[in-house]
């Protein structure tokens, strides 16, 4: 039988966790919940008067070594 994992929310650490769940197991059935229409979170590129521009965070930064070998 397998394990179930509900993520809630699709920024990048809700997809990651879904990501690694399903990359490191195969007795996982993953579902992932995002309160809007859009999966990025804050990330994301918007349409404003004929111009595409990247809202949220434009700098990652952590100093886990662990985190930073995802990115």
């Amino acid at each position: 039988m397998k394990k179930r994992a509900l993520i809630i929310g699709a920024g990048p650490a809700g997809l990651t966790a879904a990501y690694e769940l399903l990359k490191k197991s195969s007795d996982h059935e993953v579902t992932v919940f995002e309160e809007t229409d859009q999966f990025g979170g804050i990330s994301k590129t918007v349409e404003y008067k004929g111009n595409r521009m990247d809202m949220g965070g434009h700098r990652f930064f952590s100093k886990v070594p662990e985190v930073n070998a995802w990115w």
